[in-house]
């Protein structure tokens, strides 16, 4: 079967032999440097090195968007060790055949198994020879609204192997099953209301694995912490200090800083600025007539270069591209125009 062709079978598309989504080949070739050069036109800068060698290798990298995350499918041929810089965004790679060692945790996925891997943390993973894999490449803007997180730095260092029979790695896998069926069906060119849906769900099946991986429940705070981020979300738009945490709740800074780590995986400070940024964002995102400069001063950012850098730091994005997604929802609306009653 040519690349470019989807098998007729339903369940073509995730047998044990293909790789999901070859309609969108981006590489099938024997050049390590050519797929090296793929992934990296796409997700954070990786290299990419065989080790071993064979008379016939050819890898195959395939891809499907999916609004602002993407899918990856990938056999790699021989043996590869994959390793990357701190990532920006967050991977999980679902095994579909063979294994993949992480170095970091020191243990192996299996077929079946889903490895997570979250901003901050860095790939550093050895494929075995004709493993393949679905690669999740989530977007950090959906992935931070869909959790009501201010910023992924509260998920802390979370990286996690799961077994193939947790129930939210079988979801996640009928979901990519279901994802690659329909990539077949259309040729590879799911339309954007289709990829917002899978996104949408994929964020769903994600969201209790990430959470519970970082530790993070924030329905059992201690009550000291409780008070300090209760005190926090109140005052939000004013200044304020890690003194201001101390007094109304009654708790050392010693004290407080190791329950702000224990429980919200960040400090005090942080965590404040994480949530002072999450304000401005909801109000570039809900006003439509307020300036980025205006925004940011509401919440007490003073300088607007480095508040852009923080910004930029925690969602992934500019502030001025948040205005402009604004914006261009605005306009698919009213070209939509009101809905009639009927």
């Amino acid at each position: 079967m040519s690349p470019g062709k989807a098998d007729n079978n339903n369940d073509a598309a995730m047998n044990q032999h293909n790789v999901p989504f070859l309609n969108n080949v981006g590489v099938q070739s024997a050049d390590f440097d050519e797929a090296r050069q793929f992934i990296n036109s796409l997700v954070d800068s990786r290299e990419v090195s065989p080790l071993s060698a064979g008379s016939r290798a050819e890898n195959i990298l395939t891809w499907q968007p999916l609004d602002n995350s993407t899918l990856f499918g990938a056999h790699w041929s021989e043996k590869v060790h994959i390793q990357s810089e701190p990532q920006t965004t967050f991977h999980a790679i679902l095994v579909l055949e063979g294994c993949i060692h992480c170095k970091a945790r020191k243990s192996d996925v299996t077929a079946g198994g889903l490895l997570l891997i979250a901003p901050g943390q860095q790939a550093d993973l050895v494929w075995e020879k004709s493993t393949r894999s679905v690669v999740i490449n989530l977007s950090r803007q959906a992935l931070v609204d869909h959790l009501g997180i201010p910023c992924l730095e509260l998920l802390g260092k979370t990286s996690a192997v799961l077994a193939p029979d947790e129930q939210n790695v079988r979801l996640i896998r009928q979901g990519i099953e279901c994802i690659a069926q329909q990539h077949d069906i259309c040729n590879g060119k799911l339309d954007s209301l289709l990829q917002k849906q899978w996104q949408s769900l994929l964020l769903t099946h994600f969201s209790s694995l990430v959470l519970r991986s970082a530790n993070i429940n924030p329905t059992v705070l201690p009550r000291k912490v409780r008070v300090a981020t209760d005190w926090i979300q109140t005052h939000i738009r004013e200044p304020i200090s890690v003194c201001d945490l101390l007094r109304v709740s009654g708790s050392s800074r010693r004290s407080l800083e190791s329950g702000f780590r224990t429980y919200l995986n960040t400090t005090p400070a942080r965590y404040i600025l994480c949530h002072k940024l999450k304000g401005v964002r909801d109000l570039l995102r809900t006003d439509g007539d307020i300036t980025v400069g205006n925004a940011a001063f509401a919440f007490g950012f003073q300088h607007l270069s480095h508040f852009t850098r923080q910004y930029q730091d925690a969602f992934g994005e500019r502030p001025s591209e948040t205005v402009r997604q604004r914006q261009q929802s605005r306009v698919i609306l009213q070209e939509k125009g009101p809905v009639s009653a009927s």
